[in-house]
């Protein structure tokens, strides 16, 4: 049976992300989680994170990178039922994360069912229809197709993340190439408890449609340049392509 939860978040240039993270992290009156940062890092800020996490959260630097990042913080993980949780310095994720720790015994009880590899149900704060069309299709991917993104609060025990080898160490597409790799093995299953996110990934810089305030084109271009990566790297793409590919728009 479980009964506690280690929470993996791995950070990288997000200073003020992690400052409302512990504010919030210290306003909760359990004790049956801990939470592990794992930064990426930048030596300018290293110690003032520590500092800001202090004694009651574990923080360890690691190289950059998810998966490397996530691995690592596997490894330092005590219990056996392990939230992995997305910080990117873009997202102020202090209202995400709070919604997320609060549901957290929705996630013990979910392995104690016989959950081995899930996720929780994505939702945007964001009101435009397309934005809600792009949860939808999360949602939908994460039930039908069993593919889960980081930004779903994917959770393993640990003989499953064990048995599954981890995150593949690769710039991009950890998340969705360890979906895949379970499939068969540990099928995806999404509870219904709500993680509520940022529209975050779809500001990827990508000429005037991409920045703020979002445009309806923008999301769309988002929602395409999303299908096209997946689809390269089913062909074998190399990661460190498709990276530089994501990263040009």
């Amino acid at each position: 049976m479980y009964s506690k939860l280690s929470i993996v978040i791995p950070i990288y240039n997000e200073l003020e992300n992690v400052k409302n993270i512990v504010r919030q992290l210290d306003s909760i009156g359990k004790d049956n989680f801990e939470v592990i940062f794992v930064d990426g890092y930048r030596q300018s800020d290293s110690d003032l994170l520590r500092d800001i996490i202090g004694p009651k959260y574990k923080y360890i630097r690691s190289g950059k990178g998810r998966g490397r990042q996530m691995n690592k913080g596997f490894e330092m993980a005590k219990h056996d039922l392990i939230l992995f949780l997305h910080c990117d310095k873009t997202l102020n994720l202090h209202q995400t994360f709070l919604l997320t720790i609060l549901s957290f015994d929705d996630i013990i009880s979910s392995a104690n069912r016989g959950v081995e590899f899930g996720c929780m149900s994505i939702y945007f704060n964001d009101s435009r229809i397309l934005m809600k069309i792009c949860g939808f299709m999360s949602r939908f991917r994460a039930k039908k197709r069993k593919i889960a993104f980081g930004d779903q609060g994917v959770f393993f025990t640990r003989y499953a993340f064990e048995k599954l080898g981890g995150y593949k160490e690769i710039g991009i597409m950890e998340d969705y190439d360890i979906s895949i790799r379970a499939k068969g093995v540990y099928d995806l299953v999404q509870i219904d408890t709500r993680i509520v996110t940022s529209s975050r990934r779809f500001y990827t810089g990508k000429g005037r449609f991409n920045k703020p305030p979002l445009t309806d084109i923008g999301i769309l271009m988002v929602m395409r340049d999303m299908q096209v990566f997946q689809r390269a790297y089913r062909r074998g793409i190399d990661p460190d392509i498709i990276v530089k590919r994501y990263y040009k728009h």
